[in-house]
C-alpha cells in the first residue's frame, strides 16, 4: 500500500511536516524541474496554527507565483495527507506575525526535501552579484540595471538576445530579483516561454476561458519571459504575448523578453508580433572574450568549491581553460565539472597537466572549432556579396581591396595564423602587405563609428558559422 493511500485511510494524518514533505515530491512531478526549482524547493514550512500552515517564501517573486499557481493544489494535496488542515498562508518573512517568531511551540522545523538537489549551475543564486560583467555583454548589463532599479522608463519593452548559455537568464533572474528586493510594491512575474506557452493552452483547452491566465501575466508592473522564442510559431500564443506586451505597457507596466535572436531572426514569429518586437530596443550578448572567461571560471570555481569543500584549481589551469575553451559560460562550468572528478580521484589541487588530461576531449573539440583564415575569407566574401576567388584578387580597386583588408584584420585578431601565413593564404602578399591592412582597419574602426560595427557585425557572424 502506498503511503499516500495509507494517510487518506487515517483518520489521525500524518501530521504537517511529514505531508508537507510528501506533498513536495508531488509538487515537482506536477510542476517540473524549472518550476519547482525556483518556487517550491526553497519554501518553508515555518508554522502550524490551529490548522493552518504558515510557509515562508523566499522572495516576492516566489510569493505571487506560488500564490497565483500552486497555493490551492498545495493546499488540497496537504489536506489529503492530513485532514485537519484548514488553510494555507505563503507569506515572506517580514509579513509573519511576532508571536509566530517568538513561539517556540509553534515553530515546525524545515521540511526535508524528497527531492534530491538540483546540479549547482542550476541552483546558484542568479542576481547581479555573481553576474560577470565584459565588453560583450556591457550594454545589457547596463539597461537590466536601470530596469532593476525603476529607471528604465525608456525602455517599456526590451529585447535581450544571445545564443544559449551567454547569460540571458542569470540577467533577468537578476532583474527579477533586485527589483522585487528594491521596490517590494512593484508586482514581478518571471516565467519562461514554454511556461507561458503550456500555461496558456492549458487555459483555453481546458477550461476553454483563458480569462484567469490573462489576469495572471497582465497583473505585474513588470513581466520577465525568458526563451521568447519558444512562443514562435504558436499562433493563438503569440497573438495573446501581443496583447499581453499592449495591455501592460498601456498601463505603464514593463516587458523584458529574453530570446536566441533579435526580432528579424526569430523563425516562425508572425508579422504583427515582429513588427512590434522590430521597435522595441533590443541588446545582443556576445561570446565573451578570454579575460571575462576567466572572470567566469573564478566565480564558477567558488560556486564549487563551497559545494565540495578543498576543491580548488591551479592558477595556470584556469588560464589554460578560458584561452582555449572559447565557448559560453555553460561550457566553462561543464569543464570545472569535470575537473571535480579529477579532484576526487587525486585528492589535491587540479593541476595544469591533469586538468589537461582530464578535459582533452573538450579542448580537442574546442580546437576544432578554433576559427581559420578560410572561415574569415568566406564570411567577410559573404557579406560583401561577392566570392572568394574575388576578394583575393591583386587588384586596388576600392570595392574589392577594401573588403580584403577587412578579411585581414579580423584574421589577425580572430586566428593563430601567423603574419606571413596569412599573407600567404591571400595570395602570396607580404606580412608588411597584411600589418598595413590590419593597422588601417583598426585605425577607420576607431574613426568611423558605422564602420566599426559593420566589422563586429562580420566578427559575430565568423563566430557562428558552424
Amino acid at each position: 500500500m502506498e503511503m499516500g493511500e495509507e494517510a487518506r485511510r487515517s483518520p489521525a494524518g500524518l501530521g504537517a511536516a511529514r505531508a508537507y514533505e510528501l506533498v513536495r515530491k508531488e509538487l515537482f512531478s506536477e510542476f517540473g524541474a524549472d518550476f519547482y526549482r525556483s518556487y517550491v524547493d526553497p519554501l518553508r514550512l515555518v508554522a502550524d496554527l490551529n490548522g493552518v500552515l504558515l510557509f515562508r517564501a523566499s522572495t516576492r517573486i516566489a510569493q505571487e507565483r506560488l500564490r497565483q499557481q500552486a497555493q490551492h493544489r498545495l493546499e488540497k494535496r496537504l489536506r489529503s495527507y492530513e485532514p485537519r488542515i484548514e488553510g494555507v498562508e505563503i507569506l515572506l518573512e517580514h509579513e509573519f506575525p511576532d508571536d509566530v517568531r517568538n513561539l517556540a511551540d509553534v515553530r515546525i522545523e524545515d521540511a526535508r526535501p524528497v527531492v534530491e538537489a538540483l546540479p549547482a549551475s542550476q541552483t546558484q543564486s542568479l542576481t547581479f552579484d555573481t553576474f560577470c560583467q565584459g565588453a560583450s555583454n556591457q550594454r545589457a548589463y547596463t539597461v537590466a540595471r536601470k530596469i532593476a532599479a525603476g529607471e528604465g522608463e525608456a525602455f517599456p519593452v526590451w529585447l535581450v538576445h544571445s545564443r544559449p548559455g551567454l547569460g540571458k537568464t542569470h540577467l533577468l533572474a537578476s532583474i527579477a530579483n533586485e527589483a522585487a528586493q528594491r521596490t517590494p510594491d512593484r508586482k514581478v512575474l518571471m516565467m519562461t516561454g514554454q511556461e507561458y506557452l503550456e500555461q496558456f493552452q492549458s487555459a483555453l483547452h481546458k477550461k476553454r476561458d483563458s480569462s484567469s491566465f490573462k489576469e495572471m501575466v497582465r497583473a505585474p508592473h513588470l513581466l520577465l519571459i525568458d526563451d521568447f522564442h519558444r512562443l514562435c510559431g504558436k499562433p493563438a500564443t503569440e497573438m495573446e504575448a501581443f496583447d499581453t506586451i499592449h495591455e501592460l505597457t498601456r498601463r505603464g507596466g514593463q516587458v523584458v523578453l529574453a530570446a536566441d535572436n533579435d526580432a528579424s531572426g526569430l523563425k516562425d514569429l508572425n508579422e504583427a508580433l515582429r513588427a512590434r518586437l522590430k521597435g522595441v530596443p533590443s541588446c545582443e550578448i556576445d561570446v565573451p572574450d578570454a579575460a571575462l572567461r576567466r572572470r567566469i571560471l573564478d566565480v564558477r570555481l567558488q560556486h564549487h568549491a563551497r559545494l565540495t569543500p578543498g576543491f580548488s584549481v591551479a592558477s595556470d589551469a584556469l588560464d589554460m581553460i578560458a584561452e582555449r575553451i572559447e565557448g559560453s559560460g555553460r561550457d566553462l562550468d561543464g569543464a570545472l565539472s569535470q575537473l571535480i572528478i579529477e579532484w576526487i580521484s587525486g585528492g589535491t589541487e587540479v593541476t595544469m597537466e591533469a586538468a589537461a588530461n582530464a578535459l582533452q576531449a573538450k579542448l580537442s573539440e574546442a580546437a576544432e572549432k578554433r576559427i581559420t583564415v578560410n572561415l574569415v575569407q568566406k564570411v567577410v566574401a559573404r557579406h560583401y556579396n561577392m566570392s572568394v576567388p574575388q576578394l583575393l584578387e591583386r587588384t586596388r580597386r576600392h570595392t574589392i581591396a577594401r573588403p580584403r583588408q577587412t578579411a585581414m584584420f579580423l584574421a589577425c585578431r580572430m586566428t593563430q595564423a601567423s603574419l606571413p601565413d596569412i599573407g600567404a593564404r591571400f595570395g602570396g602578399f607580404d606580412h608588411t602587405t597584411v600589418m598595413y591592412a590590419r593597422d588601417r582597419v583598426a585605425a577607420l574602426v576607431e574613426q568611423d563609428p558605422a564602420f566599426k560595427a559593420e566589422v563586429e557585425n562580420i566578427a559575430r557572424a565568423i563566430k557562428r558559422e558552424p
